[in-house]
């Protein structure tokens, strides 16, 4: 225990003067380790979701770029009559 009490304190001690910018990264930061560290089950659920939520976006985007070309100068091959 001591040395956790000499980590906070140094901790206390390397952050004064930061911008509040970093203030804030550091703050989510920490909120991040003390989810991970104290509910585990809500931390890897939100990170599977996370998770899956850019790889349907990245599935997505795919979708579109292969729509683009699918219909690429389609006014010009295909032009109305």
């Amino acid at each position: 225990m001591h040395e956790a009490i000499n980590l906070e304190n140094l901790i206390s001690k390397v952050i004064k003067g930061l911008p509040q910018e970093r203030l804030v990264e550091i703050a989510e930061y920490i909120f991040f380790i003390r989810k991970k560290a104290f509910q585990p089950d809500v931390f890897q659920q939100e990170m599977e979701t996370e998770l899956l939520n850019e790889e349907l976006h990245l599935k997505s985007q795919a979708e579109v770029m292969h729509l683009e070309e699918e219909f690429a100068d389609y006014k010009n091959l295909y032009p109305k009559e």
